[in-house]
């Protein structure tokens, strides 16, 4: 696919590109700024393609061994609307120049797909939509997620395979479904997994995961979950049962709940969906992704 949807519609498109040059106008990026490129990807457990995005300092580091620094890898976890998404590759190229948080050499980003979406479907093909996350979230008999758990560590291998990461320093964000990715690779209990984040995070049917035992390796990872109080998406029932067991797997987990703020709260484009269970706060948004940020400077 030459062109993927990357926008529900042209107000969508014009609200994200508007607070991106607003940034843009703001911010003192990285020497080069950043590059993309389209990423396919393959998930080993179930043989599917997964069409991510790269963001990447320009020009993009080596994989040469005696290279002086190597830096962070990042994982973005979409939305309900897929990966192809204007929203998120704000996000990627932001944190690439984030010059207070990874220094004057940037981070590497990967946008990660776990719908296998190259061409923008989940747009606008909502029922194939709900059958793809269905498949993906609804847990086996055994209260298992084998599906998103491949897909989710193929992303980590795919951002630790990258061109100057360093494998052992990975940080991660899932917005609104994103939720769910974050809260299945805190199941994998990966110990190069510095720094985890959820932006509106949604945990249905977390209740019915089935428990882990904690472990030490990963006693030195934070959890941050940024949620709206006003977040009918979010009960406070689903809540606790994330937080349970980010908890019960030893992260050290952070809750920040923000009144009057609905759901999408981080996106100035959800100011123009016309379902009152959205909306965009300038303030949940900075305060949430400000204590983001001071996370994975510390990976």
């Amino acid at each position: 696919v030459d062109t993927p949807q990357l926008a529900k519609d042209e107000d969508y498109a014009s609200a994200v590109v508007k607070g991106w040059k607003g940034e843009l106008s703001k911010r003192t990026s990285i020497d080069g700024g950043s590059v993309s490129s389209p990423f396919i990807y393959k998930c080993k457990s179930d043989g599917s393609s997964l069409y991510g995005h790269i963001y990447r300092p320009s020009p993009p580091p080596t994989n040469d061994s005696s290279a002086e620094e190597t830096l962070p890898g990042i994982v973005l976890f979409h939305t309900g609307a897929g990966p192809q998404d204007i929203f998120l590759r704000w996000k990627a190229d932001s944190l690439v120049n984030e010059r207070d948080v990874f220094g004057d050499k940037g981070c590497v980003v990967l946008i990660a797909d776990i719908l296998g979406d190259a061409s923008g479907w989940a747009w606008h093909d909502r029922e194939k939509y709900a059958n793809v996350r269905q498949s993906i979230l609804v847990p086996d008999a055994n209260g298992e997620r084998k599906e998103l758990t491949g897909r989710v560590q193929a992303a980590i291998d795919a951002i630790a395979a990258q061109p100057g990461v360093d494998p052992d320093r990975i940080g991660a964000m899932g917005f609104c479904l994103g939720g769910h990715p974050i809260l299945e690779l805190s199941r994998i209990k990966d110990p190069s997994v510095r720094a985890m984040a959820t932006f509106h995070g949604v945990f249905d049917g977390v209740r019915n995961l089935s428990s882990v035992e904690s472990s030490s390796d990963i006693a030195k990872c934070n959890v941050l979950v940024c949620t709206g109080e006003d977040d009918p998406f979010v009960p406070p029932e689903d809540l606790d049962a994330a937080t349970k067991m980010f908890d019960d797997l030893g992260y050290q987990t952070n809750i920040m709940k923000f009144e009057r703020t609905r759901h999408g709260f981080t996106n100035p484009a959800q100011d123009f969906n016309p379902s009152d269970a959205f909306a965009y706060s300038e303030e949940a948004y900075s305060k949430a992704w400000s204590a983001a940020l001071s996370l994975l400077k510390n990976i």
